[in-house]
């Protein structure tokens, strides 16, 4: 093992994520509070009966778990051949980029070495009693497409080009201390599909409008609503005064309008620079509503009714 076996607990869900398979990676998510998650803690002891992991684990996360709270564990089936935080971690974004929500990682159990001990690291929760926060869910969540998605897509999570920065700043934004920092780093992910130096904006909205347009009018509407979401950046930036409503009224779709936008850069394996300036030349070709025409590579995956909603039918005021 060339790192130090790590299990992060995510926290605010009430969609079942371990319905959600990433076998193909040697992965599982589970319940926390099952016996699976039990038996699977146990298996990590060794012959040494020093340790009781999940007589820690429960003292120090379950008995700090309401009834009707899910926790969930990311975990490695095999988890002492070749584990890899990185493509944990992958799975944890995956998730925050198909379902916008306030889903975190609340715990991680850290293992340091086989027989060595357990230590448990905890984050402040993101949401509260009186801010019970976004949570994640989708009931009839279409988890046979998602499956398909994820499996299509997962060895492009960890590219370091272009599409790692869109991605880490979409889920830095969750973290950040106000509103309007939130606000600025999402669209910092959108300037990012365009290349060179001349008419950025226009080039961005139009991008965006092809990329997650479902039709023609939708692709135009997009278009008009990040002109918008500009004009109030433009005045963030420039310190001038502005309606702070307006932040919380355009976050709904422009956190929704970045998960798309991510999801259809995954799903057209477009990662770096270069691939952004194969995505801008095929764009200056097309028109609203050609997103299927973009690459041969494309697939409709539209498993988020909210998201699909909220980016393609909502009008900014």
């Amino acid at each position: 093992m060339t790192e130090n076996l790590k299990i992060p607990i995510l926290a605010n869900s009430y969609t079942d994520l371990s319905e959600f398979d990433f076998s193909f990676k040697g992965i599982q998510i589970m319940d926390v509070k099952t016996s699976f998650f039990a038996n699977y803690l146990d298996s990590l002891e060794g012959n040494d009966e020093k340790w009781d992991y999940h007589e820690m684990f429960e003292e120090v996360v379950l008995q700090n778990i309401e009834e009707h709270e899910k926790y969930y564990a990311i975990v490695k089936t095999e988890p002492f051949e070749n584990f890899n935080y990185r493509e944990i971690l992958a799975v944890y974004k995956l998730l925050l980029i198909i379902f916008p929500s306030d889903l975190q990682i609340q715990y991680v159990l850290e293992f340091n070495g086989y027989d060595l001990g357990m230590s448990i690291s905890s984050w402040q929760r993101t949401y509260t009693g009186e801010y019970p926060g976004k949570i994640l869910y989708l009931p009839d969540a279409p988890v046979s497409e998602i499956n398909e998605f994820v499996e299509k897509v997962f060895v492009r999570m960890n590219e370091k080009g272009a599409i790692g920065y869109i991605i880490e700043n979409y889920i830095t934004s969750y973290e950040a201390s106000h509103r309007h920092f939130q606000y600025l780093n999402l669209c910092f992910c959108l300037e990012t599909i365009v290349d060179g130096r001349t008419e950025l904006t226009y080039r961005m909205k139009r991008n965006v409008a092809i990329l997650c347009g479902t039709s023609s009018f939708n692709s135009q509407l997009i278009f008009d609503n990040i002109t918008k979401i500009y004009n109030l950046r433009s005045k963030i930036v420039h310190g001038d005064t502005y309606n702070e409503q307006k932040i919380e009224d355009y976050l709904p779709f422009l956190i929704s309008i970045v998960s798309r936008t991510i999801i259809e850069l995954l799903i057209h394996d477009i990662y770096d620079i270069t691939a952004i300036g194969r995505l801008n030349k095929r764009i200056t070709t097309l028109g609203f509503g050609d997103r299927h025409k973009i690459s041969d590579d494309w697939k409709k995956f539209d498993f988020n009714i909210f998201t699909m909603t909220t980016s393609n039918w909502i009008r900014l005021q």
